[in-house]
């Protein structure tokens, strides 16, 4: 009868499962989950009671302490010092600036300046600056088709030059030359072009 034994917590007799090992099986002394946690010893669930120098040990022991665990950077109503309070309106020194440590020849990606002058100008600032100019302008609103962003279509807007941005190049940044027009419209005026 060594493939039975009988539960520490309710008496009853159990046998040994076929995917239980003979190790596993040697040291087994509850047959479920439940009877495992019954018989364990918990202060917090109360199944055994804490004698009462223990509690009066723990009480010394805590005894002005914070229910603070740590976790949190700071403690709930303790003033920050001015000299390390953060300062409103403060700007950071690279704000809007490029790092000149990862800049230009600097960089390790760097391949001697190969980026093509349309792809600089489209990818510079002013452009970006220019384009939200020219999308505020025309309420971003498609001049063609009239669509515009709202709950459950999302359009995708763009700048269009009528007289091309390659060909013109005074004409880059010129509002009366651009308009904003959806992508599906700005596919359609370059296919027939």
């Amino acid at each position: 009868m060594a493939d039975t034994k009988q539960c520490k917590t309710c008496g009853k007799i159990f046998y040994k499962k076929v995917n239980v090992s003979r190790k596993k099986w040697a040291t087994m002394k509850y047959c479920s989950n439940p009877c495992i946690n019954k018989g364990r010893i918990s202060k917090f669930r109360g199944l055994r009671p804490m004698p009462e120098e223990r509690k009066q040990h723990l009480r010394e022991v805590l005894k002005g302490r914070t229910t603070n665990t740590g976790k949190t950077h700071f403690k709930k109503g303790n003033k920050i010092g001015v000299k390390t309070q953060f300062k409103k309106g403060n700007i950071t020194w690279n704000t809007g600036k490029k790092n000149p440590y990862f800049t230009g020849p600097n960089n390790p990606n760097w391949k001697g300046g190969i980026t093509p002058e349309h792809k600089k100008i489209r990818w510079s600032l002013k452009y970006k600056k220019f384009r939200e100019e020219i999308f505020k302008r025309d309420n971003y609103t498609c001049q063609e088709c009239g669509r515009k962003r709202k709950k459950g279509d999302r359009v995708i807007l763009n700048a269009h030059h009528k007289k091309s941005f390659t060909k013109y190049k005074e004409l880059r940044f010129v509002k009366s030359n651009v308009i904003t027009l959806c992508q599906e419209c700005h596919k359609k005026k370059h296919s027939k072009n």
